[in-house]
C-alpha cells in the first residue's frame, strides 16, 4: 500500500488545478483592457515545473503507478493517435508542443488518480475553485477594471462579471463545474467539526451566485439541467422494478418538453438570446464537415485547426465564414477534423466504457461520490455541444475526466475485492457457528 499524501503533496495538486483552470494569469497579463488576450509566457513555464515535479514523483511510486496506467487502455491509444498526427499535422510547429503537453497533462490526471481517491480528489477540487470563486468577487467587487468585461465583443458584455477568467462564458462554465463539486463535498461532510460544515455549502452557493453574475445562459441552463438530472442518476441506485415507472416518467417528461420546445423554438431562441442557427454555429459545423470529407480517417492533425491566416486550413475557414471564428464550438466536431475518425471513435469508446463502468460503480455504492462520474461525463457532453472544452492541454476538464476514468477502475476493483473478503469472513463465521452448534 503506498503511503498517504503529504501534505506537500496535496498543495502541489490544488496549485496544478488551479493553474490548469487558465485563470488569473491571462487577466493580469490582459491588463483590464479587454484588448485581446496577448501570449501568456508564464504558464508554459509554470506547467514544465508541474510536469517535471509529476515524473520525479512518479519515480517515488513508479510500482503504483504502472499498475494504475494498465487499468485503461482507451486513454493511452488516444494519446497514441494525438502524438502520432505529428507526422501528417498541417501545424507542424503547433501539433508536436501541443501533443506533449496533453501526455503530460494526462500523467498527472493518472498520477492523481493513483494517490488520491474520488473523495479526496473532490476535496481537492473544492479547494483549488474556492481560490477561484473568492478570488473573482474580489476582482469583481474591488478591481473591476481586471473583474467585469470592458470591449471585449465591441463592448456587448460590457460590466458583466468574469472574475479572474479572460470571458464571462469561461467563468460561467467553471462555475457549473464548480457548484457541482461543493455540492458533492458538502452532501459527503468530510469536515467532523460542526463549526464549519457551512463552508462547502458557501462554496456552492457563491458558485451559482457567479454563474448568474456572469449572465451566461448557456452556464445557467446546464447548471438546472444537471440538477434535474441528479435525481434520475439516484434512483437508478434501486431495483430494477422501482425503474420502469422512473422511466415512463421520465420519457413522458422529456417528451413533453420536446414538443413545448419544438413548438415555440423561435421564441425560445429569442429568450436566450440565440438564433435558430446557434448563434451561426451550424455554419460553423458545415464548412468544417468539407474539410473533414477531404481527410476523414486521420483528419488535419492535433490543435492544427484554428490556428491563423498563415495556416492554409483556417485561413479557408475563415475565408468561408467571413470572420475569425477562433474554435469550432463543439468538442466533438473540432476533434473529428483534428484527428478523423479513428481519434473520434477511440475516445467515444473510451466515454462509452467510462459511463457503463460508472453506472456499475454507481450500483456497488451508497456513498454519494458514487454518482460524480456519471455527473462529470454528462456535464462534459452537455458543454461540448455548443463549445469545444473535451480534449485540451493542461485543461482542468481533461484532468478530471482522465483522473475519473482511472479511478473509477482502481476503485471499483478495491470495492469488489472488499466485498469478497467480506463476503468470504462472513460465510466462514456462519460455518463455524454452524459446526459450534451441531457439537454442541
Amino acid at each position: 500500500m503506498p503511503k498517504r499524501p503529504k501534505l506537500a503533496e496535496k498543495i502541489f495538486v490544488v496549485f496544478t488545478l488551479f493553474l490548469s483552470t487558465s485563470a488569473l494569469i491571462p487577466v493580469l497579463i490582459e491588463g483590464g483592457n479587454g484588448g485581446g488576450i496577448s501570449s501568456d509566457p508564464y504558464s508554459p513555464k509554470f506547467f514544465l515545473g508541474v510536469y517535471t515535479i509529476t515524473f520525479l514523483l512518479i519515480v517515488v511510486h513508479q510500482k503504483n503507478f504502472v499498475r494504475a496506467a494498465q487499468k485503461d487502455i482507451w486513454i493511452w491509444l488516444f494519446l497514441g493517435i494525438v502524438l502520432a498526427s505529428i507526422s501528417w499535422t498541417f501545424a507542424p510547429d503547433i501539433t508536436p508542443r501541443r501533443s506533449v503537453l496533453l501526455l503530460g497533462t494526462s500523467v498527472f490526471a493518472v498520477y492523481m488518480a493513483m494517490r488520491f481517491t474520488l473523495r479526496e480528489q473532490l476535496q481537492l477540487l473544492a479547494v483549488a475553485l474556492g481560490i477561484v470563486v473568492v478570488l473573482s468577487f474580489m476582482f469583481a467587487i474591488g478591481l473591476p477594471k481586471y473583474g467585469l468585461m470592458t470591449v471585449q465583443e465591441g463592448g456587448i458584455h460590457a460590466g458583466t462579471w468574469r472574475g479572474i477568467m479572460s470571458h464571462k462564458n469561461i467563468l460561467g462554465r467553471l462555475m457549473v463545474l464548480s457548484s457541482m463539486v461543493f455540492f458533492f463535498v458538502a452532501m459527503s461532510n468530510p469536515i467532523h467539526n460542526l463549526r464549519y460544515r457551512w463552508i462547502p455549502w458557501a462554496g456552492y452557493i457563491l458558485s451559482i451566485a457567479l454563474i448568474v453574475l456572469s449572465t451566461s445562459k448557456s452556464s445557467l441552463v446546464v447548471f438546472l439541467s444537471l440538477t434535474a438530472i441528479l435525481p434520475l442518476y439516484k434512483s437508478w441506485r434501486r431495483n430494477y422494478n422501482q425503474l420502469i415507472p422512473l422511466a415512463i416518467a421520465l420519457i413522458l417528461t422529456v417528451g413533453s418538453i420536446s414538443t413545448f420546445l419544438l413548438d415555440n423554438l423561435p421564441v425560445v431562441a429569442d429568450a436566450l438570446g440565440k438564433d435558430l442557427t446557434l448563434t451561426g454555429r451550424t455554419d460553423i459545423w458545415s464548412a468544417m464537415f468539407d474539410l473533414i470529407w477531404e481527410r476523414p480517417w486521420f483528419g488535419y492533425g492535433f490543435n492544427a485547426v484554428w490556428r491563423d491566416w498563415d495556416n492554409e486550413i483556417t485561413a479557408y475557414l475563415w475565408r468561408t465564414l467571413a470572420w475569425e471564428c477562433p474554435y469550432g464550438h463543439n468538442g466533438f466536431m473540432d476533434l473529428f477534423v483534428e484527428l478523423g475518425i479513428a481519434g473520434l471513435s477511440v475516445f467515444l469508446l473510451s466515454f462509452i466504457t467510462t459511463f457503463f463502468k460508472g453506472i456499475m460503480w454507481l450500483r456497488i455504492t451508497r456513498c454519494i461520490e458514487g454518482i460524480w462520474p456519471l455527473m462529470y461525463l454528462t456535464f462534459l457532453v452537455m458543454y461540448n455541444i455548443s463549445e469545444s472544452t473535451l480534449v485540451e492541454t493542461n485543461s482542468i476538464f481533461w484532468i478530471v475526466y482522465v483522473s475519473t476514468v482511472f479511478s473509477l477502475v482502481i476503485e471499483y476493483q478495491q470495492a469488489k475485492s472488499y466485498q469478497y473478503y467480506s463476503s468470504s469472513a462472513i460465510e466462514e463465521e456462519w460455518l463455524n457457528m454452524e459446526a459450534f452448534t451441531k457439537q454442541k
